[in-house]
């Protein structure tokens, strides 16, 4: 008797605490497939030199390969991809030169998340690093960061020390860049006094990638995610990455 009382009034206390906040009370079982809005998934560029080249949607959290979309100029030299939340922004590192001799850029590409096609593009721009944050596209190319809108028109430009810059990253507003020096550091710019700031030595080679998710910087070396808090520079954790090629850029799927 004691027991049934007990049962009645967790599930009177249920029924009031969600009506209390406007959600619908539903007792049934979930199933294991729920879990999947919370697994840590990532857009992941694989270069077309060796390997598989595409733009992988890759499933951290099972180690899984959830699509592959196909690059759209097979010649190229991709470096750079960010995704908005509804489009991904691809964009590289080759030229060309023209009959009349002028040389000329590989485009930044809009493409469909869902199948690769090219939505838009934004002709003759050179980068290695792409950034996509309050409908701005920010790109990296010789020594500054250029901000433009999604239609190509410019904003801003932000010169920084280093001329090579591998792949940048927006949060906060706040800009960081990477290069693949001999320390392989992090770098926040500092737009108010016009100084780059050494924000953290990684010691890790051949960086080409860098993204920020819950508050930690998050780089690729040797096909393996290697995360640092963003306010106290610890190494975190090293996850290896299933895929093979060479990665040189990286964008979270589900910020």
């Amino acid at each position: 008797m004691k027991t049934s009382k007990s049962i009645l009034l967790l599930t009177f206390f249920l029924v009031t605490f969600f009506s209390c906040n406007d959600e619908p009370v539903d007792f049934t079982l979930k199933d294991n497939s729920a879990s999947e809005n919370n697994d840590i998934k990532w857009w992941i560029l694989v270069h077309p030199s060796y390997g598989n080249p595409g733009i992988y949607l890759y499933n951290e959290t099972n180690s899984t390969i959830e699509n592959i979309l196909p690059l759209p100029d097979s010649n190229g030299s991709p470096h750079a991809l960010d995704f908005d939340g509804s489009s991904l922004w691809l964009g590289g590192a080759s030229s060309i030169n023209t009959t009349n001799g002028i040389l000329t850029h590989n485009p930044i590409y809009e493409l469909n998340p869902d199948n690769g096609e090219v939505i838009s593009t934004i002709d003759n721009i050179r980068t290695e690093g792409i950034s996509v944050s309050n409908n701005h596209i920010y790109y990296s190319t010789y020594g500054q960061i250029i901000e433009i809108t999604k239609t190509g028109t410019f904003v801003s430009s932000t010169s920084v020390e280093n001329t090579t810059i591998n792949d940048i990253a927006i949060c906060n507003s706040i800009k960081y860049y990477v290069y693949n020096g001999s320390i392989d550091p992090i770098i926040k710019v500092n737009e108010a006094s016009g100084q780059d700031e050494f924000i953290l030595e990684t010691d890790i080679p051949n960086l080409y990638t860098l993204s920020i998710r819950d508050n930690n910087f998050v780089v690729v070396s040797n096909n393996h995610f290697r995360r640092f808090d963003i306010n106290t520079g610890e190494h975190l954790s090293d996850i290896k990455i299933e895929i093979n090629g060479w990665i040189t850029a990286i964008a979270p799927y589900n910020k």
